[in-house]
């Protein structure tokens, strides 16, 4: 973090001198854990002040430039977030694999588990199924071993692995991706029901599987995280996670 944000100085061709004058407004992951949110805040920074917010929300921001709104980013995990009446609401993202349904872990979890199940001659033959456990060089022991010790982005690497052989007509791909939609189109049916009119799905898996969902009436993002933060950095009028 303080090396992005140096060289961030660096590329805008600052002195180093200039640190004890910077605003810098950071959106992390775990910010929107109150003891993260306060012991980030207890560092010993450099900068003249520092503002913090989870990158969720640094996300929405760009998304609506500075704007209310809701997200949904599906990625290697996933989260909710609606920004309502100055209000910010959270919605799943409590971490895999208890939380972040239709995300990259989630579904490469998934294909692992029915890949096992094609492997035992429970399920039909698959494509994927064939390609993973040949991965695990056809050993449900390894499979196991890998799991042990495993965090969601190694679950998340086989996804695109899903999308290909949906691509080529995999059925279990396909239910795969058909059980992916309907997951984050629960999640976008009940941020509905909370309130949020205005929705962007965001992340890998969000963009891919967009245009399976526009009965939603999703819309575009306007800019990206990175810009968001920056909108967070200059705002003063935003609402505080942890007050």
């Amino acid at each position: 973090m303080l090396a992005a944000i140096d060289q961030a100085r660096i590329d805008a061709g600052l002195p180093r001198e200039s640190e004890q004058r910077m605003g810098v407004g950071l959106a992390l992951a775990s910010a929107e854990l109150a003891d993260c949110y306060h012991a980030m805040l207890t560092m010993p920074f450099p900068f003249a002040r520092v503002k913090l917010t989870s990158d969720a929300f640094g996300a929405c921001l760009g998304a609506f430039d500075g704007q209310e709104g809701a997200i949904l980013i599906a990625g290697t995990g996933s989260a909710g977030l609606i920004y309502r009446e100055g209000r910010l609401r959270t919605c799943s993202g409590r971490g895999f694999p208890v939380s972040d349904l239709g995300s990259g872990a989630w579904l490469g979890l998934r294909a692992i588990q029915q890949s096992l199940l094609c492997h035992d001659g429970i399920l039909p033959p698959s494509t994927l199924a064939v390609r993973l456990m040949d991965h695990f060089k056809r050993d449900q022991a390894e499979v196991v071993c890998w799991a042990a010790r495993a965090i969601p982005a190694d679950y998340g690497r086989f996804a695109p692995w899903v999308f290909d052989a949906a691509s080529d007509g995999d059925d279990l791909a396909t239910a795969l991706l058909d059980e992916t939609c309907a997951q984050l189109g629960m999640l976008l049916e009940g941020m509905t029901q909370l309130g949020a009119d205005r929705i962007a799905l965001l992340g890998g898996i969000g963009t891919r599987l967009a245009p399976r969902l526009g009965h939603f009436h999703l819309v575009a993002p306007k800019r990206d995280a990175l810009e968001g933060a920056i909108l967070f950095a200059r705002t003063e009028a935003l609402p505080c996670l942890h007050p």
